[in-house]
């Protein structure tokens, strides 16, 4: 796919004044899953909704379940029932905190009919940013909350929060364990076979059995500092042939590949490609970055001749979405910014490390959040964050490239 990506085709998800993917996973059929939230409304937060909605692998809308404004669904996977949704609760209540509501997940048949749904009360302020299909269930993770006492006898309270994963059960919500772990950023998960984790959070990596025990950590500096981050995990195995030549590569099989920042010591305030084995061994690790400017690593797959790289580099007022090809020893082979002109849907544009000309747009911020592989190609996620809230540039779109 490096020498020369093509795009298939284009599709603009909703036609609301915003709407927004957070998260997205291929369906059997080579189609897709995507999650989000939209706003209809005048103003933002009017006619706010949560969203799961079904492509077809042409990229037609096969169909949409919609929550109200109390949902906001942050990931997806896809369990033998169907899809499994997995987000944090907004208040409703203008007398209520929004720390009250609790995560949930909510269980959809492949056609688009709601199994169940249920909510797993913890702390204060409960999200789940992640969840992941295992053979017992399904395992959802992110961040819960709770309140102290600064010190003893203090009437004041300090709010602080830790990672937790919760397992359940795909076909009817029934909560299998729950564990709290030190850390506050736990964004990304993936399951082997057996239903062994791993996920990241800030800098580190765990390591967690199928029982939520953890078993270890290790962190991933760059160099060292607390700008260095680790942002998406996937498996190395999604979405590669299984008869391709990398999967006779025994020191890859297992492996996580990671996206992430390398800001550290870094005059160009890098992106970041990590790939560690079954253990936690650097087998690669490789920072990017274009246009002389802030870049963050957004997702990153492995491909059968090598790995993908999403990212976005920030350009005074705007911001570029790119993709970067590396071979399998690291090499950066081929690379593509991803622009969008107003009433127009986004295309590659090959350019100079400073990026096309007339590129980014003032105050039009953009990124490619999501990198899908399917048997021919993947599926891109791009969203606009455009500051201006102008509606022309608040969309998101889905790409198919091959």
């Amino acid at each position: 796919m490096r020498d020369g990506a093509t795009v298939q085709w284009w599709t603009r998800l909703g036609s609301e004044r915003e709407r927004f993917v957070t998260d997205a996973v291929l369906a059997g059929d080579d189609g897709l899953y995507t999650v989000g939230w939209y706003d209809v409304g005048d103003r933002t937060g009017d006619g706010f909704g949560g969203f799961l909605q079904r492509l077809s692998p042409s990229g037609t809308v096969d169909w949409e379940y919609r929550w109200d404004r109390k949902r906001r669904p942050k990931a997806v996977t896809v369990s033998p029932g169907g899809p499994v949704v997995a987000g944090k609760s907004l208040s409703a209540d203008t007398d209520q905190s929004e720390e009250v509501p609790p995560a949930w997940l909510a269980s959809v048949t492949a056609g688009g009919v709601r199994r169940w749904e249920q909510e797993y009360p913890s702390g204060s302020g409960d999200t789940f940013e992640t969840v992941v299909t295992t053979p017992d269930g399904v395992v959802a993770g992110g961040q819960t909350g709770s309140y102290s006492r600064r010190s003893p006898g203090s009437w004041e309270r300090v709010y602080g929060t830790r990672d937790w994963l919760l397992a359940a059960d795909a076909d009817d919500g029934t909560e299998h364990w729950r564990e709290r772990y030190a850390g506050n950023d736990c964004k990304s998960l993936v399951a082997d076979e057996t239903g062994a984790l791993r996920y990241v959070s800030g800098s580190s990596v765990a390591w967690v059995s199928p029982d939520g025990t953890k078993e270890h950590s290790e962190y991933y500096y760059a160099e060292t500092g607390s700008s260095d981050t680790l942002d998406s995990i996937a498996s190395h195995e999604q979405g590669l042939d299984t008869t391709g030549s990398m999967d006779s590569d025994q020191n890859r099989a297992g492996a996580s590949v990671i996206a992430g920042k390398a800001w550290e010591r870094s005059d160009a305030n890098d992106a970041r490609l990590l790939v560690i084995d079954t253990d936690g061994e650097i087998l690669l690790d490789r920072a990017i970055g274009f246009a002389a400017t802030s870049n963050f690593g957004r997702d990153a797959i492995a491909l059968d001749d090598g790995y993908l790289l999403s990212g976005t580099a920030l350009c005074g007022d705007g911001s570029l979405p790119w993709l970067a090809w590396f071979d399998t020893d690291g090499t950066l082979t081929d690379y593509r910014f991803v622009v969008r002109a107003p009433d127009s849907a986004p295309k590659l544009v090959s350019a100079g490390t400073d990026g096309p000309a007339g590129y980014p747009i003032a105050s039009h911020h953009a990124d490619v959040d999501h990198l899908v592989p399917t048997r021919n190609g993947l599926f891109v996620v791009y969203n606009e964050r455009d500051r201006s809230q102008n509606p022309e540039h608040r969309q998101s779109w889905i790409g198919s490239l091959t």
